[in-house]
């Protein structure tokens, strides 16, 4: 996609049309999920995925858990080696929240 005046290239400041947060947060709670299911085991997630669930605290979506939980997401995916969903976090950093 080509960006001019008429089409400026995608800018949190101005509005999130375009930065796909949603989908991104999704994509990191279902791999997360995955990998849980899959006998990877860890506090934090089991705390997350809680209040992920509104079993613990009011339920939000994806998003605003992933903003508010940005660190212990980057220590959770260097234990967990998934450094490809690493990058995405920082995206979702960057252009999210």
């Amino acid at each position: 996609m080509s960006h001019s005046p008429s089409n400026p290239a995608p800018d949190r400041y101005l509005t999130f049309v375009g930065l796909d947060c949603d989908r991104k947060a999704s994509t990191i709670v279902e791999r997360l999920r995955t990998a849980a299911a899959n006998g990877r085991e860890d506090p934090f997630w089991t705390y997350f995925a809680a209040k992920l669930d509104g079993d613990r605290g009011p339920a939000h979506d994806e998003l605003y858990h992933i903003h508010s939980h940005l660190n212990d997401l980057r220590d959770l995916l260097e234990r967990w080696q998934e450094s490809d969903l690493a990058d995405l976090l920082e995206s979702i950093e960057t252009e999210c929240c």
